[in-house]
């Protein structure tokens, strides 16, 4: 009878095991990796221009993003061009109106 106990446990604690080690199974299959690896080519004759001529390879992604930011600096902007010009134009239009305005006393007139 004693036996037949500890063969139960045993049996138990294999089947806990092997629905665990199913479970983390199934979980490193579903882990993706994607690895990539670019090598720089060396220059073995590295001269003083080098520098400027990777500067000039360089200057094409550098004027594209230049642009991109203007591209989005105008579109940015002009949407309240059109709200903030016709209220400046409004103000403008205002402020020569008060200033020509008389002021209700009448001239001085010289002795």
């Amino acid at each position: 009878m004693e036996i037949q106990k500890q063969l139960t446990e045993v049996q138990s604690e294999l089947d806990s095991e092997t629905a665990q080690r199913k479970i983390l199974a199934n979980e490193t299959e579903k882990v993706a990796v994607e690895i990539t690896f670019a090598a720089e080519r060396a220059s073995q004759h590295a001269s003083a221009f080098t520098p400027i001529w990777e500067a000039l390879r360089e200057s094409g992604s550098d004027m594209a993003v230049s642009v991109a930011w203007l591209i989005s600096a105008i579109v940015t902007v002009i949407p309240w061009l059109v709200l903030v010009v016709p209220m400046c134009w409004l103000l403008a239009k205002l402020w020569r109106k008060l200033r020509r305005k008389p002021s209700g006393l009448p001239p001085a007139k010289p002795n």
